[in-house]
């Protein structure tokens, strides 16, 4: 697996430097909120990986990789690896650049160090449910046919979510939720933080389980 995720990064060496692109876009999030600046980075690092079903179908590598003596269940673990990879490196990037942003950010961050970890731990939640909306369905159908419902429709949602948190967090007395929130996990951080991170594990490898079992069954 761990070689097929070097050739799907190999394959899109085309998309390599719009990597430098991502955190330009997770810092004009964080204008508004600098904890924003991870969940954001997380979900553009995994928009980012999409790139490996476009290069796929362009240059028909399904068929070179089945001609390969490997299994069809590698080739969608060396994508979830790929995947998880990037997600891993949108949260440790994150990281820092959430606390650049708020050197400018409207809503500057005044919480101590530990509630960067329900942040991590949200932002690994999103990345596993957009992973769930995103994968099978282009294991199922390929980058053409399932861009729309791959990408279109959680790339939506995801701007669903970040409108309605600033709306709700902008209503009298919503000043402080996502502070008071964060309070409560810090004070509680095995049991909320763990419920997340499980929660969060069981939707990836459900993910991963139904996204191999589409693309064995999938004809070429």
């Amino acid at each position: 697996m761990i070689q097929i995720a070097l050739l799907d990064w190999k394959a899109i060496k085309y998309f390599h430097l719009r990597i430098f692109l991502l955190p330009i876009i997770s810092l004009a999030a964080g204008f508004i909120l600098a904890l924003l600046v991870i969940p954001t980075n997380v979900f553009m690092f995994l928009f980012f990986s999409v790139n490996t079903f476009a290069v796929e179908e362009k240059g028909d590598l399904n068929k070179l990789y089945l001609t390969l003596p490997i299994k069809r269940s590698s080739v969608v673990g060396g994508r979830y690896v790929l995947s998880i990879g990037m997600g891993m490196a949108g949260l440790i990037t994150g990281i820092p650049l959430a606390i650049l942003a708020d050197h400018f950010s409207l809503s500057h961050y005044y919480g101590p160090i530990g509630w960067f970890l329900p942040i991590v731990s949200i932002s690994y939640l999103l990345f596993s449910v957009f992973n769930l909306c995103m994968f099978p369905i282009l294991f199922k159908l390929g980058y053409s046919k399932g861009k729309f419902w791959g990408m279109l429709v959680p790339l939506a949602l995801f701007s669903a979510l970040y409108d309605a948190w600033i709306i709700i967090s902008s209503l009298p007395g919503n000043e402080y939720l996502l502070f008071n929130a964060l309070e409560y996990a810090s004070k509680n951080m095995f049991l909320v933080n763990g419920c997340i991170f499980l929660a969060a594990t069981l939707i990836l490898l459900f993910s991963f389980l139904l996204s191999k079992k589409l693309y064995t069954n999938r004809e070429f």
